[in-house]
């Protein structure tokens, strides 16, 4: 028999029992994955502290780098020269400081430690040709110093193969015939060209960023890089990965490349109007 407390105490007993055993199981499944959980706690015997103080350090550069990205987006539809002006002198000071952090704080068996998750992809691509992920400090130097290219479309272009050939520009790649067009009918490509495009013409400059990024991410696809290395030969797989990487985009994501981007396209305005006007 169950004591006899009314019916409103027959259910409080019910609900407690209830509420007992949801307590006794949690504590149970805590119990079993506790070993799993100190598993996974990462402490200061298995990360240095010189790359725990640079993945915080490399957070606070790529915030920098998201500052330049966001009024190098507002000063967009100013149609000035400010926005580029601003990102030439930005960057010599972002790009080296991230190039003092990589090449002087950190060892370079850490550096995989400070890679974002997301860009793991991109930096595990890279072993095989046993490429350096982080660019030395004169090839930084090389870079910020290396003029923004001077656009000039062929005749029949349209507004995603100047954009197309911005970022092969980028990628320090030739606009070979037979390649662009392959590129251009990638699915993935031809549709994240289109839709950077129109946010261009729309002057939708922060779209516009967002869209860039997923060209860039169809970019280097595994079968739009064996496209460019059947194309144009291996060592021009190596000079893409370098250009990526002497933006830091294996630690900062695209934003700084993708920032690059919109300086040049700001630049050639001029040359490129009325393509993406």
């Amino acid at each position: 028999m169950v004591a006899t407390c009314g019916r409103g105490g027959s259910r409080a007993f019910v609900t407690a029992r209830r509420r007992l055993l949801r307590l006794t199981g949690g504590l149970a499944a805590a119990t079993a994955f506790a070993p799993f959980a100190a598993a996974q706690r990462f402490t200061e015997n298995t990360i240095s502290q010189a790359a725990q103080d640079a993945r915080r350090d490399a957070g606070r550069l790529g915030r920098r780098a998201d500052n330049l990205l966001r009024v190098t987006i507002a000063d967009g539809p100013e149609h000035g020269a400010a926005a580029v002006r601003r990102f030439r002198t930005e960057q010599v000071f972002l790009a080296r400081d991230l190039a003092l952090l990589f090449n002087s704080r950190v060892n370079e068996d850490d550096w995989l430690l400070i890679v974002p998750t997301r860009e793991l992809d991109l930096v595990l691509a890279m072993q095989p040709l046993v490429i350096r992920i982080a660019p030395a400090a004169d090839e930084v130097e090389a870079a910020v110093k290396k003029p923004i290219p001077q656009i000039e479309p062929l005749a029949g272009d349209t507004a995603e193969d100047v954009l197309l050939s911005i970022v092969l520009d980028a990628l320090n790649l030739e606009r070979q015939v037979a390649l662009f067009e392959q590129l251009r009918n990638e699915p993935n490509l031809t549709l994240a060209l289109k839709d950077a495009a129109a946010a261009i013409k729309a002057q939708r400059y922060g779209l516009a960023a967002f869209e860039l990024e997923r060209v860039m991410r169809a970019v280097t696809l595994p079968n739009n890089v064996a496209a460019i290395s059947d194309g144009l030969g291996s060592e021009a797989v190596r000079r893409m990965y370098k250009a990526l990487i002497v933006r830091f985009v294996p630690f900062l994501g695209w934003t700084l490349f993708d920032t690059a981007l919109l300086a040049t396209i700001y630049y050639n305005r001029d040359t490129t109007a009325p393509i993406l006007r």
